[in-house]
């Protein structure tokens, strides 16, 4: 258990608390860490479509990895939430 305990106090460490005062319970702290990823992989997500976008402009393609001009990448289609947890994480409500 003290294993589990000492996770939880690193994983605290790393995952913004946007000043709260108080320590985060266990399920808080895997709430703000799944809120964290998420917010993370978005910007991730979006600096990549820029990086595609800037490099198909300069090869007059919409996307050199989609199978058809149509078609969508899949960040784009399904949220990362969803498409690796199968589900869509509730928002974590800030303390003021």
């Amino acid at each position: 258990m003290q294993g589990l305990n000492t996770a939880f106090d690193r994983l605290r460490r790393v995952v913004p608390q946007w000043g709260q005062d108080k320590k985060l319970s266990k399920y808080e702290t895997l709430q703000m860490a799944l809120s964290y990823i998420v917010a993370l992989t978005r910007i991730l997500a979006e600096a990549e479509r820029d990086w595609v976008g800037l490099r198909c402009e300069q090869r007059g393609r919409e996307h050199p990895y989609l199978p058809f001009p149509g078609a969508r990448l899949q960040a784009e289609s399904e949220p990362y939430g969803q498409r690796l947890f199968g589900f869509q994480p509730e928002p974590f409500p800030m303390a003021s």
